[in-house]
């Protein structure tokens, strides 16, 4: 007798019960094959949600979801699509498939081959291997470009489960490469401990692409509009590409948005399953209720006579939006700012900022900005800024051989209420080597 659909996923969690509970993994998928012709993708996350809801926490989903993933390895449901745009050049998913073609090739031409050498004990490949693996740090990009972008449109949609469980495993990888690198440049490097760290690494490589192909593409392409993946397209460039030159500027055409006019009631019926299959998993702390802003009569001065649409007013003066934008523009900070419902609402446009920002980041809870594991004192900060417990909180981290100090402000009005928080990110490196002085006199003869 088939099962309904309440039955598979009842199934379906007691399969993956068995592995958390310590489970045989061949044995569990010998029961998924046995049972199951296929399973879709929202299945799996449901699963997932239904463990998490269970008292599973998250970080052991996440620890775990490779084997999740290799359990239905072979058995996704292919979706049918209204059209086939993402196959065309320029369009993100094309773009992340072609760059997970290079990366694969990578892994398993230039890196493996390199092993091999080196496990005859050929060591002169060694600067070869530490240049290949350098390479192989483009993932960021990638991966940055994934996090930022189609993970803010997921969320946009209620998918909110994966983002997260994704960017853990993202930063995992980040941390085991960093880690592979550093080992190998150093002087007791052998080839077993050495062999060890790749094979891990390699292995969640290779099972990242496989869960942006085969679970998150197949998720996005039934719930994303082809204006969302217009705009995605257009902010990728802001961020960078790996391992591939640019791609061509993609738009979706005539006949696709025709297409997708026809399966309109099709997506909308996606994303209400997509938001059923996630709703909870990661819901936030709640905001603590609005908090009503007085109305107070400000000091009139002569320039507020201003009423141009392109000037903006101020109590200590007046700017035109141009000239704003150049100040924005030249600050050596960059500047963000996340709103009393704890939203990014605006982030300047520095010539070099140090962490890449995209328009797509405007309207999203700003917790969903930062890994996993670092939401918990993101929020924290917040939580104290609204109660007045801190005003300001200050960290300062390396990246390569740059020094970045990061500083968080609670903005507050005249009458103490607050309206929101203001990061501020500065490259010190420089400052900090500064000695001496270099008064403005010093400079007359310049």
């Amino acid at each position: 007798m088939e099962r309904t659909k309440q039955q598979r996923q009842e199934r379906i969690v007691e399969i993956l019960s068995l592995l958390h509970e310590g489970g045989n993994f061949e044995e569990a998928k010998r029961l998924f094959t046995q049972e199951f012709d296929g399973v879709d993708v929202t299945e799996i996350t449901s699963a997932e949600k239904a463990l998490i809801q269970s008292g599973l926490p998250a970080s052991e989903i996440q620890r775990l979801c490779n084997i999740h993933a290799a359990v239905f390895k072979g058995a996704i449901n292919e979706i049918h699509r209204s059209n086939y745009e993402h196959e065309q050049p320029g369009h993100p998913v094309h773009t992340l498939k072609l760059e997970n073609q290079v990366l694969q090739s990578l892994l398993t031409d230039e890196i493996d081959g390199l092993m091999a050498k080196i496990k005859k004990g050929d060591w002169s490949v060694k600067e070869r291997l530490l240049a290949a693996l350098t390479d192989l740090g483009q993932l960021d990009k990638h991966y940055a470009r994934k996090e930022t972008l189609i993970f803010s449109y997921m969320e946009k949609y209620g998918i909110t489960a994966p983002p997260q469980v994704m960017w853990g495993v993202d930063d995992d990888i980040r941390e085991q490469l960093k880690g592979l690198r550093n080992y190998l440049a150093g002087e007791r490097a052998a080839f077993n401990p050495l062999s060890e760290k790749w094979a891990a690494l390699k292995e969640e490589i290779e099972e990242m692409i496989f869960k942006e192909e085969e679970i998150m593409v197949p998720m996005t392409l039934d719930v994303f509009s082809l204006k969302d993946w217009e705009k995605i397209a257009e902010d990728s460039f802001d961020i960078g590409f790996a391992f591939i030159p640019e791609p061509l500027k993609w738009k979706a055409s005539a006949d696709a948005l025709a297409k997708e006019a026809e399966r309109e009631p099709a997506r909308l019926a996606a994303i209400q399953q997509a938001r059923e299959t996630t709703d909870g998993i990661a819901a936030g702390l709640a905001d603590g209720g609005s908090v009503s802003e007085a109305v107070y009569a400000e000091e009139h001065y002569d320039w507020q006579e201003q009423t141009s649409a392109d000037t903006v007013v101020f109590p200590t003066g007046i700017l035109k939006l141009e000239q704003l934008l150049a100040i924005f523009q030249t600050l050596p900070v960059d500047l963000t700012f996340v709103d009393k419902d704890e939203r990014v609402r605006f982030f300047s446009e520095g010539k070099k900022r140090v962490f890449p920002r995209t328009k797509s980041i405007i309207g999203r809870e700003v917790v969903n900005c930062h890994p996993p594991k670092s939401m918990h004192i993101v929020q924290k900060i917040l939580d104290d800024f609204r109660s007045g417990a801190r005003e300001t909180a200050d960290f300062w981290i390396d990246i390569m051989d740059r020094k970045i100090y990061i500083r968080y402000f609670a903005l507050k009005n005249e009458a103490g209420v607050y309206m929101g928080c203001l990061e501020v990110t500065q490259d010190i490196t420089d400052i900090q080597n500064i000695e001496g002085q270099n008064r403005l006199l010093d400079q007359a003869n310049v």
